[in-house]
């Protein structure tokens, strides 16, 4: 077997990467950051492809901080810089990159104990030997490209027949920059569909969105462990209008009265604008057991809902309109149950 060429590369300094997730910070701020650096990088001669302390700048998929950024992080040095806007950065440039030391008070993490980072590239390194060989034209015009790059998330890069790699995805999903309030169905026989929708509630309150929760068929006195937590939690709008199940119900009118109310009460918090996040709890009954019509309630949600609310909503047996009216649909699949194979009742914590 032939043994493939190896690429070259001119010698550099430092390698800067900034994380561009939208976790942590706009995208768009994050591109503008780097092309502030490379500004910087040609002011100060640092973008030269012959100049061994050169200063690469590349946009990072993800850096795994996910929070406070933008993210900039500084090698070989293992230096980690939070919240970089333009003046922050300027100053990052000016005392660490050309400077050498390092801007204490917008460091948050070090991969080496301060004072023992290691030695400077120029200084101390590998590639003269490697760059003595010299650079293909071709090669240097491929690395010049890569300043533009996003660093990919850890996947292999795959033949080009294999399509789209998840990295391209999502780089294309970047510049779209696209958002919208969800439309989340959670169905299917399976346990996990209010538990599922209650995780997701749990990470919108943790980023401090405005939340709230409609069960149409729990009965309104109940206190499960997730209504006990939502009210120690705090900030959490709970309103229970069922009356129990409908396996259990001993009026049917009056249980499809409270779910038609419920809906009515739904409508005013959908349209009401102080939410990002609902979820409507066992909704889909309403529409299974033709309480509501279907069609109404999408053709009400398309009207009324806003742009950027996401609106969760569970239970069996979700009609296809609905499912194909949603943005995420998830069908929840029993495989084992404690209480068929084993007997096992509900737990509390567990269960409820």
């Amino acid at each position: 077997m032939t043994k493939p060429k190896a690429p070259s590369m001119r010698s550099y300094g430092r390698h800067a990467f900034i994380c561009m997730n939208g976790n942590c910070t706009d995208p768009e701020k994050a591109i503008n950051l780097q092309q502030h650096f490379l500004a910087l990088n040609r002011k100060h001669g640092l973008n030269k492809l012959r100049n061994p302390e050169r200063v690469k700048c590349t946009l990072s998929d993800c850096l795994g901080v996910c929070s406070d950024g933008p993210i900039l992080t500084v090698y070989p040095d293992g230096i980690w810089y939070h919240h970089v806007d333009k003046a922050v950065l300027e100053q990052i440039y000016q005392e660490h990159i050309v400077g050498g030391q390092p801007v204490e008070e917008h460091i948050f993490h070090r991969l080496f104990p301060q004072g023992q980072e290691p030695t400077y590239a120029p200084e101390s390194r590998g590639d003269l030997a490697i760059a003595a060989t010299g650079s293909s034209p071709d090669a240097e015009a491929d690395e010049k490209k890569s300043e533009n790059a996003v660093a990919p998330a850890h996947e292999p890069a795959p033949s080009p027949a294999d399509g789209p790699t998840a990295a391209e995805i999502r780089a294309k999903v970047r510049r779209a920059r696209k958002k919208k309030g969800l439309v989340i169905v959670n169905t299917g026989d399976g346990k996990g569909k209010t538990t599922a929708a209650l995780g997701v509630m749990l990470r919108a309150w943790g980023r401090k969105m405005r939340v709230g929760v409609l069960q149409f068929l729990k009965n309104e006195n109940a206190r499960f462990g997730e209504i006990k937590a939502a009210q120690r939690m705090g900030d959490i709008d709970w309103i229970s209008t069922g009356d129990g199940w409908t396996w259990t119900s001993k009026d049917m009118d009056e249980t499809e009265a409270r779910a038609r109310h419920g809906w009515e009460l739904a409508k005013q918090h959908i349209s009401s604008g102080n939410y990002d996040l609902l979820i409507l709890d066992e909704f889909t009954y309403t529409l299974h057991y033709g309480w509501l019509d279907t069609a109404e309630v999408i053709g009400w949600l398309k009207a009324n809902k806003p742009e950027m609310l996401h609106l969760i909503i569970t239970g069996r047996n979700a009609p296809k309109t609905l499912i194909d009216y949603a943005d995420l649909v998830t069908e929840m699949r029993a495989i084992k149950h404690p209480f068929k194979e084993q007997g096992i009742r509900a737990q509390a914590g567990i269960e409820y």
